[in-house]
Order: structure tokens, then C-alpha cells, then sequence
């Protein structure tokens, strides 16, 4: 089964310049924002205007109440309606908040997005995701098939020292249902994440782990960092399509 390649668009200003240069670059994909106004079935359209399919959608949820927690549930019905079966989430809490409390609002909102055909993939963040064990222990005491990890290749060095991304794949890589394709210098906190092949991570054991366990992607180049920040438009395309040589390169995309 090919790979499904995308790419997050906040890469390009717009909503439509980010639709309307994937394709340029081959990119077929994408991992949206919430819809603005919440209209997400024109944000669809917009993106097969373009003929881009819209494969996740992106937010976060604070889990410090039951409140905030339930921001994410409009998000859910969002991606549910324009038939968009993942959703990549960055959950947070206040350190003051029990953990079981933090598991139970998880798991509600697991219980929620399975009902209406998504599955949230968290992300590779502390406090519950920062590395392999991390995000295991999080997601073992939910217990929910609604709820699995997006994992980031470059977070792991981001966030953490002495280990590597194969390692912490390895210890999480059946419960993987989304990854963020990103590459870094391998420095603890360094915002630096150029193309991918060109800095430390191990990419063709990624893709080869991953489809051990039968996962085909969503694969989200997320380009950021100092190193982008900088760039022009054309100078984004090009990191761009500098990725997508790498991944033709390595087997990794038709």
C-alpha cells in the first residue's frame, strides 16, 4: 500500500496558498486548522479546488476542566463532517490537575471522536506524549481505541536526551496512527529542523518500523523551526520540494 504523504499548511500564509502549492511539489495531503468560522466543508472545497483531500486536522485541548476539554468536541464534528478520519491534538494540562482527572477527560473525548469515526492522535508533547514510554503510559491507562499517538521524528531530541527516534518508535509503534515527518541538528531544545535526510533522524528505519505494524501514514511533513522562519514563499516551496526528493529517494513515496 503507497504511503499517504502530506503536509501541514501553516508552511504557506494561507489556507489557499498552502492548497495550491502542495500539489506543485507533489504533495496530494494536507493536515488543516480548525475551519475558520468553523465552515468546514468550505475549507474542504477550497482544498479540492486544488486537488488536495484534507487528511487531519490540527488543534490542541487544555484538560485543566470540563469546559476546555469540550472545545475539542466542535473540532471532532468538524472533521467527522468533511469525512476526515484523524485528528492531530497537542494536549496540555496544568500541573495542579489530577491525573486521573486528565485520563478521564481523555477518555471521554476518545469515547466521542470513535463515535463519530475519528481517531485523536496526540501529540509527541509533554506532559503525556514526550517520548515512547510517555506516550504509552498515557495511553495504556485511557484505554481506547479513540485516542493514539502522533509521532513526531524530531520531538524526541527535542524533548528529550540520550535517546533517539528508532528507540522511542520502537517502544510505541502499534499505537502510532499519524506521524509528523520532521528532521533536526539532534539538539536538546534546538529549534533547528531542516529538510528531512538532512539532519539525524533515521528515516528509512521509520518508515520501515511503521510498516512492520501494517501504517501507511498519514506522513506530515511539518516544516518549521529558525530555519524556515526566514524563508519567502519560494524559499518554503523549496524546502518543500527538497523533502518530497527525499522521501522519492528512500523509497518512502511513489
Amino acid at each position: 500500500m503507497a504511503n499517504i504523504i502530506s503536509c501541514r499548511t501553516g508552511v504557506f500564509d494561507t489556507l489557499e496558498a498552502a492548497f495550491e502549492n502542495f500539489p506543485k511539489a507533489g504533495v496530494y495531503h494536507a493536515e488543516a486548522p480548525p475551519a475558520p468560522g468553523g465552515d468546514y466543508p468550505a475549507m474542504a472545497k477550497l482544498a479540492r479546488r486544488h486537488g488536495v483531500t484534507i487528511a487531519t486536522l490540527a488543534t490542541h485541548v487544555v484538560l485543566d476542566s470540563e469546559t476546555t476539554a469540550a472545545e475539542l468536541l466542535p473540532v471532532i464534528d468538524g472533521a467527522q463532517r468533511i469525512g476526515v478520519p484523524r485528528l492531530f491534538v497537542s494536549a496540555q494540562a496544568a500541573p495542579q490537575v489530577p491525573w486521573e482527572m486528565v485520563i478521564a477527560r481523555l477518555r471521554q473525548a476518545a469515547e466521542y471522536a470513535f463515535a463519530h469515526k475519528v481517531i485523536i492522535c496526540m501529540e509527541t508533547h509533554p506532559p503525556f506524549g514526550a517520548n515512547g514510554e510517555m506516550a504509552r503510559k498515557t495511553l495504556t491507562a485511557v484505554g481506547h481505541p479513540g485516542l493514539r499517538f502522533n509521532f513526531d521524528t524530531a520531538n524526541i531530541y527535542y524533548y528529550n536526551q540520550g535517546t533517539d527516534t528508532v528507540a522511542e518508535l520502537e517502544k510505541v509503534a502499534d499505537l502510532v496512527a499519524s506521524v509528523h515527518l520532521k528532521d533536526t541538528d539532534g539538539g536538546f531544545q534546538s529549534p533547528i529542523f531542516p529538510p528531512i535526510g538532512a539532519g539525524v533522524v533515521d528515516f528509512r528505519s521509520v518508515f520501515r518500523i511503521l510498516a512492520k505494524v501494517g501504517f501507511s501514514g498519514p506522513y506530515t511533513l511539518e516544516i518549521e523551526g529558525d530555519n524556515v522562519t526566514p524563508l519567502d514563499a519560494a524559499g518554503r516551496q523549496q524546502f518543500l520540494r527538497t523533502c518530497v526528493d527525499y522521501l522519492h529517494r528512500v523509497g518512502a513515496m511513489e
